[in-house]
């Protein structure tokens, strides 16, 4: 019996051995995984998105509100501060750009992140004696396109300033084809159509945008509504650079897309957003009520404004000021 026994001893020795080695062998490459201590799993859950220390909680945020082109920017802005992706239409009421302002002079809520106010906005304000402070925080262009089709890829401010008065009717003016320019607008109401009064025609007076027609069974034929830019052959539209880039197809070659139009040979893009080449440069600002004396309103401004603000612009995909 002994003798069996110094036999298989040493074969049971080798097996542990050889366990014990295949185990350290699959822990070392991280083919099993160990749990040591559950708070540090728990930590690792838990830490913001940025990776940076909470700001606010989403209970001490102040309430804001954003225009249809910022509701993402807000959005972005809101998670890295409070460090969590789990950001409700409760917490983010958005509304569109007029709404929300008339919400902050009613004082509904604390800021809110848009266009520049329009002079109707800007009258209410100072007739209710409130002092906005108007804050530029991420750069925008707006933008000119037209069918890809078309052969003119550049134009000059002077010239979009002709067209929209009058004075340029057909693209050959433009060293295109022979063919009547059809010249899109927005709605007078519009954040489009106030940017590109402010921007671009300054005091200029604009023509009369290109009417849709439809019918309707008991009114018969309605002539009366702007039409949408559909992205005909000798057609011309404007928009936010920002919402062009969702509205409309820019990447192939089909009859469908646009192209953005050079202005004084200068491309739009990030890069000429950034350096103020592109001509036409606007901005989204952050707004809030001076007198407005909320401590989690003014922990919120100052770290928009920071580093840490700036680096959660520029990871929305927005263009810091």
């Amino acid at each position: 019996m002994r003798r069996k026994f110094s036999v298989i001893l040493p074969i049971i020795i080798m097996l542990a051995v050889a366990i014990i080695c295949i185990i350290a062998y699959l822990v070392a490459t991280g083919q099993i995984k160990i749990k040591t201590l559950q708070k540090n799993n728990i930590a690792q859950n838990i830490i913001s998105p940025s990776n940076e220390e909470v700001i606010l909680t989403k209970n001490e945020l102040p309430r804001l509100d954003a225009s249809v082109l910022t509701q993402p920017l807000m959005t972005s802005i809101v998670k890295d501060f409070t460090g969590s992706d789990d950001i409700s239409s409760s917490v983010l009421n958005y509304t569109d750009t007029d709404s929300a302002i008339k919400k902050l002079l009613n004082g509904e809520i604390d800021a809110v992140i848009t266009t520049y106010p329009s002079d109707e906005v800007l009258a209410l304000a100072a007739a209710r004696n409130i002092d906005l402070d108007i804050i530029p925080i991420a750069k925008e262009g707006f933008a000119f396109f037209t069918n890809k089709i078309n052969p003119v890829d550049s134009i000059k401010v002077s010239d979009v300033q002709k067209i929209y008065i009058g004075e340029i009717t057909n693209w050959n003016q433009l060293g295109g084809d022979n063919i009547d320019i059809l010249a899109f607008q927005r709605p007078d109401n519009s954040i489009n159509q106030m940017e590109m009064k402010r921007t671009v025609m300054k005091e200029l007076k604009m023509i009369s945008a290109p009417r849709s027609i439809f019918t309707d069974l008991v009114y018969g034929e309605i002539n009366d509504l702007i039409a949408n830019y559909n992205n005909p052959e000798n057609g011309i539209g404007y928009s936010y650079y920002t919402e062009a880039k969702l509205l409309y197809d820019f990447d192939n070659t089909s009859d469908s897309s646009i192209k953005f139009l050079k202005i004084n040979e200068v491309e739009l893009t990030d890069e000429t957003i950034q350096d103020g080449s592109y001509p036409f440069i606007t901005n989204f600002y952050f707004i809030r009520d001076k007198n407005n004396e909320s401590e989690h309103l003014q922990i919120f401004s100052d770290a928009l404004l920071s580093d840490r603000g700036k680096n959660a612009i520029k990871e929305a995909g927005y263009i810091n000021e």
